[in-house]
């Protein structure tokens, strides 16, 4: 395999053992990835794609199920090595933020330069996956971070839904933001995956319904979701337990073989977190949600914290089990972010599928679950 095309000859290798399906959506952004790789491998510059810039990584979009994720870790694995990071968007900024307390707890004059050289110590690439600007502070101090990147010389590969000129659309002081934009679109090639097949949706007939679907209970239905807890909890005792972090504290009220009952309101409707939900996920593999309701465009936040709490799931391989009376492509259809939902939508697909037990952090839970 030639340094020349590394990424485009390993997508035709898995497109023909029948691995993916070719995709003419993906080949520009397969090209830029070539390119990427070659300057990492070569630490030079080449001409060809990228060329008088100085491009230091690709930045990749397109809607949801398009293969974003997917063409990166096919480079990721190609590059990998001790000094190669994958992340999700909202690990990075957490230990972003962790590292800068500490900073500050030292009295370091610079938070944010010390946060930095400490997440990203030693390596040369970074892949961030589902990039994403919701929140003031993060747009406040993402232009400063990537120029960090740049200045030490570590390439990058972003993708998102969304291209950077409508990032953080709306938000609070975004004309602070814009210098952020136009450094993604000075120093990344900007690569749209276009319009084609959502790989996550599976479709249970020739009409295109989708199958509802292992672990999406429609209409809502106590009896199932109470099934599935006692199957995956395997004659582990039923417990109550609390969590605490930083003086905030929360009740799981049913937990068992690291798996528990959330009503959606409890996890929702409630003022929490991204650091909320990783608490969560630290003792919990398999997460059943109740009661997902519709939401109106009143309920922005409540959708904000759901989309937030399925990218968190996806990203650490959770399993996942819902009850609903509406579909999940109804659950939220308009209102601030409605677009962006789209993903939670097709996530909420994907993980509720029998398939995604191969994915699961947990495995011991495919073992317990004859489907």
């Amino acid at each position: 395999m030639s340094n020349s095309n590394a990424v485009s000859a390993l997508y035709k290798k898995l497109v023909e053992a029948g691995t993916v399906i070719e995709d003419y959506g993906q080949l520009n952004t397969i090209k830029a990835l070539d390119d990427l790789y070659n300057q990492i491998k070569s630490n030079i510059y080449f001409k060809n794609f990228f060329s008088n810039k100085k491009y230091m990584g690709v930045y990749i979009f397109g809607r949801v199920g398009r293969g974003k994720s997917y063409l990166m870790d096919i480079f990721y694995k190609l590059v990998q090595d001790e000094r190669c990071m994958r992340v999700h968007h909202h690990d990075f900024m957490k230990n972003i933020y962790v590292y800068m307390k500490e900073s500050r707890s030292s009295n370091n004059k610079n938070p944010l330069k010390f946060a930095i050289d400490k997440l990203t110590k030693g390596i040369s690439l970074l892949c961030v996956d589902e990039f994403e600007v919701l929140d003031v502070a993060d747009a406040m101090i993402l232009e400063k971070i990537y120029r960090a990147l740049i200045k030490k010389n570590i390439k990058v590969v972003l993708t998102s839904n969304t291209s950077p000129s409508n990032l953080y659309n709306n938000g609070l002081q975004r004309e602070r933001f814009f210098p952020f934009i136009t450094l993604v679109e000075k120093y990344f090639s900007v690569q749209e995956v276009l319009e084609g097949k959502d790989y996550r949706i599976k479709i249970s007939d020739q009409i295109g319904i989708h199958e509802f679907q292992d672990f999406y209970y429609l209409p809502s239905n106590t009896k199932s979701h109470e099934k599935l807890f006692n199957i995956l909890r395997n004659s582990n005792q039923v417990e109550s337990i609390d969590i605490e972090y930083n003086r905030r504290k929360m009740k799981i009220e049913k937990i068992a073989n690291r798996v528990s009952i959330f009503s959606f309101e409890k996890l929702c409707e409630s003022n929490l977190s991204a650091i909320d939900y990783f608490q969560i996920v630290n003792i919990c593999d398999w997460i059943i949600i109740t009661d997902v309701p519709e939401l109106t465009s009143k309920d922005r936040n409540k959708a904000k914290r759901f989309q937030l709490l399925l990218d968190i799931l996806y990203d650490k391989k959770i399993g996942l089990a819902l009850s609903s009376n509406i579909k999940p492509e109804d659950i939220y259809i308009a209102g601030d972010g409605y677009i962006e939902f789209r993903r939670t939508i097709s996530r909420i697909y994907e993980m509720t599928n029998k398939d995604w037990l191969n994915k699961l952090k947990n495995k011991d839970f495919k073992k317990l679950l004859s489907l």
